[in-house]
Protein backbone atom coordinates (compact mmCIF):
# COMPACT_ATOMS: atom_id res chain seq x y z
CA UNK A 1 0.00 0.00 0.00
CA UNK A 2 1.25 3.60 -0.81
CA UNK A 3 0.57 6.04 1.42
CA UNK A 4 0.79 10.21 0.11
CA UNK A 5 2.31 12.22 2.45
CA UNK A 6 3.81 16.06 1.53
CA UNK A 7 7.20 14.93 1.48
CA UNK A 8 6.20 12.38 -1.03
CA UNK A 9 4.21 14.59 -3.61
CA UNK A 10 7.51 17.11 -2.91
CA UNK A 11 9.35 14.63 -4.18
CA UNK A 12 6.88 13.46 -7.01
CA UNK A 13 6.85 16.92 -8.43
CA UNK A 14 10.71 17.82 -8.19
CA UNK A 15 11.27 14.12 -10.35
CA UNK A 16 11.93 14.16 -13.52
CA UNK A 17 8.41 12.81 -14.45
CA UNK A 18 6.87 15.03 -12.37
CA UNK A 19 7.98 18.15 -14.06
CA UNK A 20 6.53 16.83 -17.61
CA UNK A 21 3.74 16.17 -15.81
CA UNK A 22 3.40 19.94 -15.06
CA UNK A 23 4.14 21.09 -17.90
CA UNK A 24 1.61 18.89 -20.04
CA UNK A 25 -0.70 20.33 -17.44
CA UNK A 26 0.02 23.40 -18.16
CA UNK A 27 1.08 23.78 -22.30
CA UNK A 28 -1.63 21.29 -23.19
CA UNK A 29 -4.60 23.47 -22.05
CA UNK A 30 -3.04 26.46 -24.32
CA UNK A 31 -2.13 24.39 -27.02
CA UNK A 32 -5.90 23.22 -27.43
CA UNK A 33 -7.32 26.82 -26.73
CA UNK A 34 -4.73 27.72 -29.83
CA UNK A 35 -5.80 25.24 -31.99
CA UNK A 36 -9.77 25.91 -31.15
CA UNK A 37 -9.50 29.68 -31.87
CA UNK A 38 -7.62 28.66 -35.35
CA UNK A 39 -10.15 26.84 -35.76
CA UNK A 40 -12.77 29.54 -34.89
CA UNK A 41 -10.84 31.88 -37.47
CA UNK A 42 -10.30 29.50 -40.03
CA UNK A 43 -14.40 28.72 -40.36
CA UNK A 44 -14.89 32.04 -40.26
CA UNK A 45 -12.57 33.10 -42.94
CA UNK A 46 -14.24 30.59 -45.07
CA UNK A 47 -17.88 31.67 -44.58
CA UNK A 48 -16.85 35.59 -45.53
CA UNK A 49 -15.91 33.84 -49.18
CA UNK A 50 -19.32 32.06 -49.07
CA UNK A 51 -21.25 35.05 -48.38
CA UNK A 52 -18.70 37.71 -50.36
CA UNK A 53 -19.40 35.10 -53.61
CA UNK A 54 -22.86 35.00 -52.75
CA UNK A 55 -23.05 38.62 -52.15
CA UNK A 56 -21.81 39.62 -55.52
CA UNK A 57 -24.07 37.10 -57.59
CA UNK A 58 -26.98 39.20 -55.79
CA UNK A 59 -25.64 42.33 -56.98
CA UNK A 60 -25.52 41.36 -60.38
CA UNK A 61 -29.27 40.00 -60.03
CA UNK A 62 -30.03 43.24 -59.07
CA UNK A 63 -28.45 45.10 -61.87
CA UNK A 64 -30.67 42.94 -64.08
CA UNK A 65 -33.67 43.58 -62.22
CA UNK A 66 -33.09 47.49 -62.32
CA UNK A 67 -34.52 47.23 -66.04
CA UNK A 68 -37.55 45.96 -64.63
CA UNK A 69 -38.19 47.95 -61.37
CA UNK A 70 -36.23 49.80 -58.65
CA UNK A 71 -34.10 47.14 -56.42
CA UNK A 72 -34.07 47.75 -52.95
CA UNK A 73 -32.81 46.18 -49.62
CA UNK A 74 -36.00 43.82 -49.54
CA UNK A 75 -35.10 42.25 -52.89
CA UNK A 76 -32.00 41.49 -51.32
CA UNK A 77 -32.43 39.71 -48.68
CA UNK A 78 -34.64 37.61 -50.62
CA UNK A 79 -32.45 36.65 -53.00
CA UNK A 80 -29.41 36.68 -51.32
CA UNK A 81 -29.74 33.09 -49.00
CA UNK A 82 -30.25 31.72 -52.73
CA UNK A 83 -26.85 32.07 -54.46
CA UNK A 84 -25.22 30.64 -50.93
CA UNK A 85 -23.63 27.37 -52.45
CA UNK A 86 -22.98 26.60 -48.86
CA UNK A 87 -25.49 28.00 -46.20
CA UNK A 88 -24.70 25.73 -43.66
CA UNK A 89 -21.04 26.99 -43.87
CA UNK A 90 -21.75 30.58 -43.82
CA UNK A 91 -24.56 30.20 -40.63
CA UNK A 92 -22.10 28.44 -38.72
CA UNK A 93 -19.55 31.47 -38.83
CA UNK A 94 -21.85 34.28 -39.31
CA UNK A 95 -25.06 36.11 -38.23
CA UNK A 96 -27.40 38.54 -38.45
CA UNK A 97 -27.45 38.86 -41.81
CA UNK A 98 -29.43 41.92 -43.43
CA UNK A 99 -29.29 44.36 -46.30
CA UNK A 100 -30.02 47.58 -44.87
CA UNK A 101 -28.54 50.74 -46.84
CA UNK A 102 -28.96 48.86 -50.18
CA UNK A 103 -29.94 51.37 -52.43
CA UNK A 104 -31.21 51.45 -55.93
CA UNK A 105 -30.05 52.83 -59.62
CA UNK A 106 -28.28 56.19 -58.70
CA UNK A 107 -27.00 59.32 -60.96
CA UNK A 108 -24.45 57.20 -62.44
CA UNK A 109 -26.64 54.39 -63.04
CA UNK A 110 -25.31 51.91 -60.55
CA UNK A 111 -26.73 49.99 -57.50
CA UNK A 112 -25.33 49.79 -54.17
CA UNK A 113 -25.73 46.78 -52.62
CA UNK A 114 -25.00 46.80 -48.67
CA UNK A 115 -24.28 43.53 -46.76
CA UNK A 116 -24.49 43.82 -42.94
CA UNK A 117 -23.63 40.34 -40.62
CA UNK A 118 -21.63 39.55 -37.61
CA UNK A 119 -18.89 37.21 -37.16
CA UNK A 120 -19.37 34.25 -34.92
CA UNK A 121 -15.83 33.90 -32.50
CA UNK A 122 -16.30 30.63 -30.41
CA UNK A 123 -14.02 30.26 -27.38
CA UNK A 124 -14.05 27.64 -25.29
CA UNK A 125 -14.79 29.07 -21.61
CA UNK A 126 -15.03 32.55 -22.90
CA UNK A 127 -18.61 34.78 -23.85
CA UNK A 128 -19.51 34.49 -27.39
CA UNK A 129 -17.86 36.89 -29.55
CA UNK A 130 -19.43 38.86 -32.80
CA UNK A 131 -17.50 41.71 -34.96
CA UNK A 132 -19.64 43.49 -36.66
CA UNK A 133 -19.18 43.78 -40.24
CA UNK A 134 -19.82 45.32 -43.94
CA UNK A 135 -19.77 44.54 -47.91
CA UNK A 136 -20.44 46.93 -50.01
CA UNK A 137 -20.48 45.99 -53.47
CA UNK A 138 -21.69 48.79 -56.89
CA UNK A 139 -22.69 47.40 -59.76
CA UNK A 140 -23.41 49.38 -62.74
CA UNK A 141 -27.48 48.63 -63.65
CA UNK A 142 -28.47 47.28 -66.88
CA UNK A 143 -31.12 49.62 -67.77
CA UNK A 144 -31.38 49.46 -71.48
CA UNK A 145 -30.56 53.04 -72.45
CA UNK A 146 -26.86 54.21 -73.52
CA UNK A 147 -25.03 52.73 -76.23
CA UNK A 148 -26.59 51.18 -79.26
CA UNK A 149 -27.97 47.59 -78.85
CA UNK A 150 -27.09 48.10 -75.04
CA UNK A 151 -23.49 46.89 -74.86
CA UNK A 152 -20.51 46.45 -76.83
CA UNK A 153 -18.42 43.14 -77.95
CA UNK A 154 -16.29 44.11 -75.00
CA UNK A 155 -18.22 44.78 -72.54
CA UNK A 156 -20.77 41.75 -73.76
CA UNK A 157 -17.45 39.71 -73.03
CA UNK A 158 -16.69 40.89 -69.20
CA UNK A 159 -19.73 40.32 -68.15
CA UNK A 160 -20.57 37.37 -65.59
CA UNK A 161 -22.22 33.76 -66.52
CA UNK A 162 -22.34 30.24 -64.92
CA UNK A 163 -21.05 27.27 -65.28
CA UNK A 164 -20.65 24.06 -63.86
CA UNK A 165 -17.75 21.37 -63.68
CA UNK A 166 -18.90 19.59 -67.32
CA UNK A 167 -18.98 22.49 -68.87
CA UNK A 168 -20.80 21.92 -71.71
CA UNK A 169 -23.11 25.70 -71.93
CA UNK A 170 -22.67 28.61 -69.67
CA UNK A 171 -26.18 30.15 -68.16
CA UNK A 172 -27.34 33.20 -67.93
CA UNK A 173 -29.05 32.81 -65.17
CA UNK A 174 -28.48 31.09 -61.63
CA UNK A 175 -31.63 30.31 -60.69
CA UNK A 176 -31.99 28.21 -64.58
CA UNK A 177 -33.75 24.92 -64.28
CA UNK A 178 -30.83 23.09 -65.20
CA UNK A 179 -29.04 24.89 -62.31
CA UNK A 180 -31.66 24.47 -59.57
CA UNK A 181 -32.24 21.02 -59.23
CA UNK A 182 -35.65 20.16 -58.65
CA UNK A 183 -35.55 16.65 -56.40
CA UNK A 184 -38.85 14.77 -55.78
CA UNK A 185 -38.51 11.14 -54.12
CA UNK A 186 -40.39 7.77 -55.74
CA UNK A 187 -39.95 4.18 -55.90
CA UNK A 188 -37.31 1.68 -58.00
CA UNK A 189 -39.95 0.21 -59.65
CA UNK A 190 -42.09 3.63 -60.67
CA UNK A 191 -39.12 5.15 -61.41
CA UNK A 192 -37.55 2.49 -64.32
CA UNK A 193 -41.43 2.40 -65.30
CA UNK A 194 -40.78 6.01 -66.30
CA UNK A 195 -37.49 5.69 -68.15
CA UNK A 196 -34.77 6.22 -65.32
CA UNK A 197 -31.84 4.52 -64.92
CA UNK A 198 -29.42 3.75 -61.92
CA UNK A 199 -26.72 5.76 -61.21
CA UNK A 200 -23.28 4.90 -61.52
CA UNK A 201 -22.22 6.74 -58.94
CA UNK A 202 -24.83 5.18 -56.18
CA UNK A 203 -24.48 2.07 -54.19
CA UNK A 204 -27.47 0.11 -54.18
CA UNK A 205 -28.58 0.32 -50.41
CA UNK A 206 -31.37 -2.38 -51.24
CA UNK A 207 -33.44 -0.03 -50.49
CA UNK A 208 -36.74 1.20 -52.87
CA UNK A 209 -37.39 4.92 -52.47
CA UNK A 210 -35.15 6.65 -54.87
CA UNK A 211 -34.43 10.52 -55.52
CA UNK A 212 -35.39 11.82 -59.08
CA UNK A 213 -35.19 15.17 -61.02
CA UNK A 214 -37.94 16.55 -63.85
CA UNK A 215 -34.24 17.32 -66.06
CA UNK A 216 -32.30 13.94 -65.49
CA UNK A 217 -32.40 10.23 -66.71
CA UNK A 218 -30.90 8.64 -63.31
CA UNK A 219 -32.69 7.73 -60.26
CA UNK A 220 -30.54 8.55 -57.32
CA UNK A 221 -30.79 5.93 -53.63
CA UNK A 222 -29.00 8.33 -51.99
CA UNK A 223 -29.61 12.26 -51.83
CA UNK A 224 -26.57 13.18 -51.09
CA UNK A 225 -25.40 11.67 -53.91
CA UNK A 226 -22.70 13.92 -55.97
CA UNK A 227 -25.05 13.69 -59.39
CA UNK A 228 -27.93 15.47 -57.37
CA UNK A 229 -25.30 18.34 -56.68
CA UNK A 230 -24.84 21.13 -58.83
CA UNK A 231 -20.88 23.12 -58.23
CA UNK A 232 -21.48 26.40 -59.56
CA UNK A 233 -18.64 28.29 -61.20
CA UNK A 234 -19.48 32.32 -61.67
CA UNK A 235 -16.73 33.35 -64.58
CA UNK A 236 -16.92 36.01 -67.20
CA UNK A 237 -17.80 35.41 -70.60
CA UNK A 238 -14.54 36.28 -72.08
CA UNK A 239 -12.95 33.04 -70.07
CA UNK A 240 -15.70 30.25 -71.22
CA UNK A 241 -13.80 29.20 -73.42
CA UNK A 242 -16.38 29.52 -76.60
CA UNK A 243 -19.05 27.64 -74.61
CA UNK A 244 -23.12 28.08 -76.42
CA UNK A 245 -25.55 29.16 -74.28
CA UNK A 246 -28.21 27.38 -72.40
CA UNK A 247 -31.26 27.02 -74.36
CA UNK A 248 -33.26 27.44 -71.70
CA UNK A 249 -31.64 30.91 -70.25
CA UNK A 250 -30.16 32.60 -73.02
CA UNK A 251 -31.78 34.14 -76.34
Amino acid sequence: MIYLTVKNIKDFFKSEYGGAVVEAALVIPVFLFTMIAFYSMCRCKLAEGALYEASCETAEYMSEFAYVSEPDFVLAEAVLPQYMDDRELVEKGITDINCFGTTGVDEDDYITLVVNYKLKIELPYVPKLAKEKQLIIRKRAYIGEGKENGKTEAEEKERYVYVTDNRDVYHESRMCTHLKLSISKSTKEIAKKNGYTPCEFCKDNGGSQVYITEEGKRYHLDINCSGLKRTVYRIKLSDAGGLPGCQRCTD
